[in-house]
Order: structure tokens, then C-alpha cells, then sequence
């Protein structure tokens, strides 16, 4: 006889989830994992599960990107953590039956684990709600609603019910088979998730949930198995699994259309923040980043979360020497022919890379050189630099998806294994905004729409859930959200046309996610046409938008600086968030400060009518020309510029952060204050070894300042796009000598030297 889900709750007394971001035992449980990963002693194990095709669920449900958080998780566990590839078990699609999993986690972790062996858990594929059927006779409460994963064979067609449910991974199940691990160092990563928001596709997304189901269910058949992990279980004191969650239960977590592939939206970033991770860095703020990544992306609809037992502890300092970008896969001819892994880069860069994008190569023995700080610090010298041994340079020829080939010059030196660094960004000048049609729009308003968007330079119109897009065009619902899109088809099986719209339609831009973006709502009954013209000067702004995303680099800068954004409204400024450019080689101080920030784990959030500020400090040898450059939550683009920079020559006036010194911006005399609606905003902090002749150049084509006020002011921006091509172009021409000493044409291209500039991105929501 199976036991119950609520004899197992009874019997395990589990604490599950929603165990609170604010705890700060959650983050000390990460802080110790990250070191556990890097302990050599200690034997790796990962049992890895995703699904795109389901037995039962039909063509339409199928998933496209499950496989491909695999690879993902697969390349960083082997090459970055140095698991050994016959230490992860993978299952896909028809291998992963209810029977398959249980079977692997308990062979292959609960009877292999030791102490102290690292253990990892991934599931990407759908989830679900369960809510026990209840006899509202016999039972007077109602239990909450279970989790539930769905492995390929699961069973949760309607049905009576007395019947229970088969092959479905309930959460009380998943935490048993934690709880009977031998280690306490474990982590479970679930990219599926499980509140349906109404049909398969959420704005651009694909959703990886299904509709809740209401269901008698019990623990599978096997009581002997059952008892035997309970007992098992009983040696632990408390779980002390730390589990990611794609999303927060009352949301669903969502998988992304890049450029020539999918991939869960979490997944992603996760393993790229993963790939940047340094021994002087907790995961908690790398946490905080991947949480701001993914909300600036789709908006509020997905917000990732973690959760651990209270007074457990495992995941801080994950790092096996310094941080990559990837690794060298495969080496034929010498080095004539180089397959690369590109893990640890933004998709949207990625998608952008040029050939002869340049990255440096590792020691052959497959480990980073020291941290930069580290070294110099044993140096016993903050203002010499570490010196680095010249490195093979391997060049871009193309790419597909994270797998890149290109050439090595330097014969012999490079080996598979050995990790890459990002030394010349070449970007294609040619850059696109892609706008989705939502699929409820009919095939008349499609055809109108499209051709209206085709007019307009640098608009791409895409149909929505099939192509990787930046935005959302469809029609607009009384409320702020996107009308739920139905799971676009072939066209050989394309569902009936939609009907033609009401007369008092109204049209509208909104996020990936399906978020309306403010003042892009059209006016009740206009033509099509007219709203789409309507958007010219907003699509504008997005392109401009997504120029800058292509420049940020924090990850892989060799400038050497650190940024904070700061409340300003107390006596102290205090920290709300920081970032620093890790791989710069000069001795980087430790800011202590920043503890209450860590422990939130979520976007970082300011009121309406806070006063913050940025503050950055030069650690490098040399001075930092500076510019700010930021996205308020109407879309609207600004400006924080030092004015005197504004009056004569550009190349000679500027301001710049001398070497070892700071600068807050705005100066108090000319404060930030944050304004409505609520909503995303983005902020770019650039810094350049060089001034920002054009790009100044285009902010004082606009705006003229009086000589009398020379601190730094927050000014909006009319000319949005052109102001940041020509600092694009400051960028190009201050790594163009570097560049040309290396052979790397820049004809039609943007080249950039991470030798020469560093952007810092940061997002807050406006509550």
C-alpha cells in the first residue's frame, strides 16, 4: 500500500520552498556551496533531466529549449567545476520516465553520495499545480496546492477523481529523495514552472507550465522503497538542499527564442553568471544579477527565487581560479580549426559577434592565472600591475548557437580544456530591432502591420513565438497585460484566423513577457498602420536600447573600476547594488557594506521620490573618462554628463576619474530623483581610457547648458540613437590602434578592445 502525499508530509515534516529571500541563513547555504564546487577532494555528482517532447501532450506542447539547458549545465559542471563527464547522468526526453529518474537519483546520488561530495539536481521541462482531491464530507480543510514536475510519461489527462494520478514527481517526493542523500552539500535546479497562465505562449515566451489539475494522489507503489528512504531521510537533523526556482510559485517560468536556438530564460542565466563567478565573489550578488537579467528581459511575469532550511548552510565562493568566457572543445590542424564554447557570453552578444572576434587562451594545463586582485595583492603593490604572460589568441570565424569555430595562429599552444577570455569584441554594425506580431492579431492586421513596420530602417517584424524578438506588437487588454497568446503552428496546420478586431481596438508595445510599456497605447478605433506609425519614435529608442546592451562587459573588462548605485536619502549614502570589473590586473578594496543588499535576492527595488546616485571609484593606473546613459520606465532615454564638457572642445573639457580617486554623479547639487510610473529602468555606466569626443558631441547638438552650472546634470536625450552610435564609435576609435596592430579589420564592423573601456549595466524597478 502506497503512502499518501499527507502520511509523507507527516512523517518527514519537510520545510519547502518559500522559505523567505530575507533569511539570511539562505545566503550563508550558498555561500559554502560555491566552495564545496571548488574542493578537488570531494567527488561531483549531477543528475541531469529535460524534456521537450512529451508522451502524452500533444505537438503543441512540445518544448524547444529543455535540451539545450543541458548542454548548458553539462559544459559548466565539466569544464568550469570540474566534474568528470562519467559523473553526470543526463536523461532526455523518452528516457526520462517517472521510473528512469527515480532510479537514477537513487543509483547514481542517494547510494553513491559521501560526506562532503557535491550533488546536483536539474530538471528543465513542465510543471504544474496539483490540488488533492478532497471528500469536503470527511475533510474540513482544504490542503494547499502541491508542485509538481512532469516527467515524459506522465499521466494527467482528466479523469475521475478517485483515480490517482501516475508518473508525475511531486515535491514531497523530491525532498525525500534529497533528505536521503549522504551529503548535506546539495543543490536542485528546477527551470519548469507551475501556475499556467492560460495558454502555451506569454507574451513571446513559451511558458513551461500546464493547467493546474485537481486529483486523488498517492506516492508510488512501492512501500519498501518508501520506508527505506524515510529512514534514511530520519539521519538529518533538517533538509539542507538549496533549491533554485526558475520562478515564484504564483508565476511560470518561461524558455527564450535566441537567435538560432532556445534555451530556458533562467537556465541561461544562471550558467553564464556561473561561467563569471570568482573566488572573491558570493553567489548571492551573482544571484542578484541573474534575477535583474531575467526581469529586464520579460518584466515581472518571471522572477527567479531560492530557498533553503533555516540554519543550514551551503554556496559562497564557486570558483576554480578565475572567471571565463568559455573553452576551448576541440583542436584540429594545429590550431587551424578551433571549436570554442561561448557559455559564459550574453546570447544577445553572441548573436552579434563578428569573425575575428578575438579571445585570449589559458595555460595549457587548463587553469586561469590567479585573480587579479589576489595577485597583485601578494605582489605587495596596488598601483603595478600583475604581469600577464602573452596568451594564444584565438579568432572568431563563426558561430551557431554557444559553439563558435575559428583559428589559432600560434601553432601547438592550445589544448581542449583550456578556458577563453573575451580580448576584442567585434560587433556588426548592423543592428536590428525585432518586433513580434502577437499571434491574436488576424492575417489582415498582420500583413498591414508588417508592412508599415518594413518601412521604417532597422525595423524587423517577426510573428510572435517563432523568431527571437526584442518587443511585442499586438492588441491591447483593459488592463496593463498582453492579451494571452494561443501556441503559433505551422502554417500547414495554422489554427482558423482570428476574428477581425472590435471598433475599438487599441494596439501597443509591450515586453517579451507581455507587460505593456508605458505611453505606447494607441488611441481606441485607429487603423493599424496609424498605430505602428505612431511608435516610430519609441522603436527608436529600443534600438538605441539594445546598442548599448551590445557594449556591456563588466565580466570581461580589464579597466579597472567599481560602481555602486546609492540611496542617497539618509545621512550615509548606502549601497543598494555594486559591480566591479573583476578581471582588471590592480589590487581591487573589498567593500563590506554591501551584506544588507545580499541578502534580498531580488531586483533591486527604489520608491518613487527616492534620491540615489552612482558612485565610481578608478582603481586602475591610469584616468577613466565617464557617461552615463539610462532608461526610464516611460522608455524615454537620459543623460548624466558633466556640463563644462559641453562648452568648448569636447577632446580637451572632459571630465575624468584620476587614478585611485572617485566620483559620485549626479553631485548633490544637482540630485537624481527617481520618478514614475512604475516599472524597469536600466542604467549605463561607460568608461573609457579615452574621451567621448562624438558621442558629447551628439548630447551638445541637443542641449546647450549655461557656463555657470559645471556639475554633472540629468538632462533627457532626443536623439537617443544617434548619441549612442557616436559613442560606439568613441569606443571603435579608442581600440583602434590595438586593432589594427592585430590584423582585425573594421570596415563594417564595431571593434572593441577590453583593454579600453568597461559598461556597467543595472536595473531597478520603480515601486
Amino acid at each position: 500500500m502506497a503512502l499518501t502525499r499527507r502520511a509523507l508530509l507527516r512523517k518527514t515534516s519537510l520545510v519547502l520552498a518559500g522559505l523567505g529571500l530575507s533569511d539570511l541563513s539562505v545566503w550563508k547555504f550558498a555561500n559554502q556551496y560555491q566552495q564545496v564546487l571548488a574542493q578537488p577532494t570531494s567527488r561531483k555528482l549531477a543528475l541531469l533531466v529535460g524534456i521537450n517532447q512529451y508522451r502524452d501532450l500533444g505537438k503543441q506542447a512540445k518544448l524547444k529549449g529543455c535540451l539545450t539547458d543541458l548542454e548548458l549545465q553539462r559544459e559548466l559542471l565539466v569544464h568550469r567545476f570540474g566534474f568528470h563527464p562519467d559523473d553526470i547522468v543526463i536523461l532526455k526526453n523518452k528516457q526520462a520516465t517517472y521510473k528512469n529518474i527515480e532510479t537514477a537519483f537513487t543509483t547514481h546520488l542517494i547510494e553513491q553520495s559521501r560526506p562532503q561530495d557535491c550533488v546536483i539536481f536539474h530538471f528543465s521541462g513542465y510543471g504544474c499545480l496539483l490540488s488533492p482531491y478532497i471528500d469536503t464530507a470527511l475533510e474540513a480543510k482544504t490542503p494547499l496546492p502541491s508542485q509538481v514536475l512532469l516527467p515524459f510519461d506522465s499521466d494527467i489527462q482528466p479523469s475521475d477523481h478517485s483515480q490517482a494520478l501516475e508518473n508525475v514527481l511531486l515535491q514531497e517526493q523530491l525532498a525525500l529523495w534529497f533528505r536521503s542523500l549522504n551529503t548535506q552539500q546539495s543543490l536542485c535546479v528546477l527551470d519548469a514552472g507551475f501556475t499556467y497562465p492560460g495558454k502555451a505562449l506569454l507574451g513571446n515566451l513559451r511558458v513551461r507550465s500546464q493547467p493546474s489539475i485537481q486529483q486523488k494522489t498517492d506516492l508510488p507503489d512501492d512501500r519498501e522503497q518508501q520506508e527505506k528512504l524515510l529512514n534514511q531521510s530520519q539521519r538529518r537533523q533538517s533538509p539542507s538542499e538549496l533549491i533554485l526556482w526558475a520562478s515564484q510559485q504564483a508565476q511560470t517560468a518561461v524558455e527564450a527564442q535566441w537567435h538560432d536556438f532556445s534555451s530556458g530564460l533562467f537556465t541561461y542565466a544562471l550558467t553564464q553568471h556561473l561561467w563569471q563567478s570568482s573566488p572573491t565573489k558570493k553567489f548571492s550578488a551573482s544571484f542578484n544579477r541573474i534575477v535583474s537579467d531575467v526581469e529586464r528581459q520579460v518584466g515581472r511575469v518571471q522572477q527567479p527565487s531560492l530557498s533553503g532550511q533555516s540554519g543550514s548552510s551551503v554556496f559562497a565562493g564557486l570558483a576554480l581560479g578565475g572567471n571565463a568566457d568559455g573553452v576551448v572543445t576541440d583542436v584540429e590542424d594545429n590550431g587551424e580549426e578551433v571549436t570554442v564554447w561561448l557559455g559564459g557570453v550574453l546570447p544577445q552578444i553572441v548573436e552579434y559577434y563578428a569573425t575575428t572576434t578575438c579571445f585570449k587562451v589559458t595555460s595549457k594545463e587548463g587553469s586561469l592565472s590567479s585573480s587579479p586582485a589576489v595577485a597583485a595583492s601578494s605582489a605587495g603593490s596596488e598601483s603595478e600591475p600583475n604581469p600577464v604572460p602573452q596568451e594564444p589568441l584565438i579568432q572568431l570565424e563563426s558561430s551557431r548557437g554557444c559553439v563558435g569555430t575559428g583559428r589559432c595562429e600560434q601553432e601547438g599552444q592550445i589544448n581542449s580544456g583550456q578556458k577563453i577570455r573575451e580580448s576584442f569584441r567585434v560587433i556588426s554594425r548592423s543592428i536590428n530591432l525585432n518586433v513580434a506580431l502577437g499571434s491574436q492579431l488576424n492575417r489582415i492586421e498582420r500583413v498591414d502591420a508588417t508592412s508599415a513596420f518594413s518601412d521604417m530602417p532597422n525595423i524587423n517584424p517577426v510573428i510572435a513565438g517563432t523568431q527571437n524578438a526584442d518587443v511585442l506588437f499586438t492588441q491591447a487588454s483593459s488592463s496593463s497585460q498582453v492579451i494571452v497568446n494561443s501556441v503559433p503552428t505551422d502554417l500547414s496546420e495554422e489554427e482558423e484566423d482570428p476574428p477581425a478586431p472590435p471598433p475599438q481596438t487599441q494596439y501597443g508595445l509591450f515586453s517579451q513577457g507581455g507587460e505593456e510599456l508605458a505611453d505606447t497605447r494607441g488611441e481606441s478605433g485607429e487603423a493599424i498602420k496609424t498605430a505602428v506609425n505612431q511608435l516610430h519614435d519609441t522603436l527608436k529608442l529600443l534600438l538605441a536600447r539594445k546598442t548599448l546592451d551590445l557594449t556591456v562587459n563588466d565580466f570581461s573588462s580589464r579597466v579597472g573600476a567599481v560602481v555602486a548605485l546609492e540611496s542617497t536619502d539618509d545621512e550615509k549614502p548606502q549601497i543598494l547594488a555594486q559591480q566591479f570589473t573583476a578581471r582588471a590586473p590592480w589590487l581591487r578594496k573589498e567593500n563590506s557594506s554591501l551584506s544588507s543588499f545580499e541578502k534580498q535576492g531580488q531586483v533591486v527595488q527604489i520608491a518613487k521620490g527616492q534620491h540615489i546616485q552612482y558612485r565610481v571609484y578608478n582603481y586602475s593606473d591610469a584616468p577613466l573618462y565617464w557617461l552615463v546613459l539610462g532608461v526610464d520606465t516611460r522608455t524615454q532615454f537620459f543623460s548624466i554628463y558633466a556640463p563644462e564638457a559641453l562648452l568648448l572642445d569636447t577632446s580637451t573639457n572632459q571630465d575624468a576619474i584620476a587614478s585611485k580617486d572617485s566620483l559620485t554623479v549626479p553631485f548633490p547639487t544637482n540630485e537624481y530623483v527617481v520618478r514614475g510610473p512604475e516599472g524597469i529602468a536600466t542604467t549605463y555606466i561607460i568608461l573609457s581610457r579615452n574621451p567621448f569626443e562624438k558621442g558629447l558631441e551628439a548630447i551638445a547638438s541637443k542641449i546647450r547648458q549655461s557656463s555657470s552650472n559645471t556639475s554633472p546634470v540629468v538632462a533627457r536625450l532626443v536623439n537617443p540613437l544617434e548619441v549612442t552610435q557616436q559613442v560606439l564609435q568613441d569606443l571603435h576609435n579608442s581600440s583602434a590602434p590595438t586593432a589594427e596592430k592585430m590584423g582585425i579589420a573594421s570596415d563594417s564592423n564595431w571593434v572593441w578592445d577590453v583593454e579600453q573601456w568597461a559598461t556597467f549595466q543595472f536595473t531597478h524597478e520603480v515601486i
